[in-house]
């Protein structure tokens, strides 16, 4: 989780930087994790402002807690353990309201962008980041690699998420009532030895449950692909998935 916030935080940075986020103001990063984007808000609000982060998940929540205590980032940035669909979190405390990858894993996409919405102040700001798979490759290209892609985009989608959520955003945003919406999308190439070339490998053993359950690979497929995956990996470099960053204002009059 740390990792995956690391690779991410330029074009996290170059898209605050897009909307752009002020100083002084005050921002929620929902479903924060490990680090989330607190950091690179944290530099655009400065001490004037607040960053909290929310999560569910104590352990994960006590990493970030560390990582901000390194960084000297407290008390510009902190983070609570609070659950969004139990309704825990304040209604429009946040000039600015950020979630990135709930929508791919969750699901319950209305409901998660209407609590979270309700979040923000009228006239603030909602910021999405989620994926699409479309260029999440091993260069050059390897069919076991493929294939362990394609079961854990169908695993998303038998928990009822779907890992390409990020192409349909835009069009949840707008449907949502958030004016001046705009779009932005980042993509990272990962050289040969890019410890993040082996989150495929992460998603399918995070996913191996309910891959299995579900029967879209046999326990020997799944085991053969992943060591082909881990195999290949010694000898190529890769692209991620895209990351879809769509942001839009709520309205004042909401």
């Amino acid at each position: 989780m740390r990792l995956q916030s690391l690779v991410w935080e330029p074009a996290s940075r170059a898209l605050f930087d897009a909307i752009p986020v002020q100083r002084g103001w005050r921002c929620a990063d929902v479903g924060c994790g490990a680090l989330g984007v607190l950091r690179a808000l944290a530099e655009r609000t400065g001490a004037e402002g607040e960053v909290i982060g929310y999560d569910v998940d104590e352990t994960l929540l006590a990493s970030a807690r560390d990582f901000l205590a390194t960084e000297s980032l407290d008390p510009i940035a902190r983070v609570e353990q609070r659950d969004l669909f139990a309704g825990e979190l304040p209604r429009e405390a946040f000039d600015l309201v950020h979630m990135r990858f709930m929508l791919a894993p969750i699901g319950r996409e209305s409901e998660l962008l209407t609590r979270a919405l309700e979040l923000c102040k009228p006239g603030g700001v909602f910021v999405s980041q989620e994926p699409d798979s479309a260029s999440w490759s091993l260069l050059p290209p390897f069919g076991a690699f493929d294939r362990l892609r394609q079961i854990i985009l169908a695993a998303f989608r038998a928990g009822g998420g779907d890992f390409d959520a990020g192409r349909r955003t835009f069009a949840l945003l707008r449907d949502h009532g958030l004016e001046n919406v705009s779009v932005r999308a980042a993509i990272e190439a990962l050289p040969l030895g890019h410890p993040y070339l082996r989150v495929v490998i992460q998603f399918a053993t995070a996913l191996r449950k309910r891959i299995l359950e579900h029967g879209l690979a046999t326990a020997v497929e799944l085991d053969a692909l992943t060591a082909d995956v881990e195999q290949a990996l010694a000898s190529r470099a890769g692209t991620t998935f895209v990351v879809t960053q769509v942001w839009g204002t709520k309205p004042a009059h909401s």
